[in-house]
């Protein structure tokens, strides 16, 4: 998976290579929230490294969505990343059939 981020998905790489199986791992568990099983294609490798660049960059601001410096105000995510993954393995899960019926984000 990790050559598959660092050659194929981008050139642009936001996880740094030595902690990028942990974040994988963390994007797979979530998306078995929302699928049967992951397919072996590539948009399903394409989902994983997307999530696991959403969890790395959500982790890594401290859930802080924008800063700025003129008058110093702090925007924080409202830290609502079930539905920001579920978002993802719509755009590249939906028509592969993998994904749970219904809408799983109400819960």
């Amino acid at each position: 998976m990790k050559e598959f981020y660092t050659t194929t998905y981008g050139k642009n790489a936001k996880i740094p290579l030595d902690s990028f199986n942990l974040w994988a791992d963390r994007a797979i568990a979530y998306l078995k929230l929302f699928c049967t099983v992951l397919p072996d294609s590539v948009a399903a490798k394409k989902c994983i490294c997307e999530v696991a660049e959403l969890l790395y960059s959500r982790d890594n601001k401290n859930g802080i969505e924008s800063e700025s410096n003129d008058g110093y105000s702090v925007k924080y995510s409202n830290g609502d990343t079930k539905n920001a993954v579920y978002n993802i393995a719509k755009l590249y899960l939906l028509s592969s059939g993998v994904m749970y019926r219904g809408d799983i984000c109400d819960a």
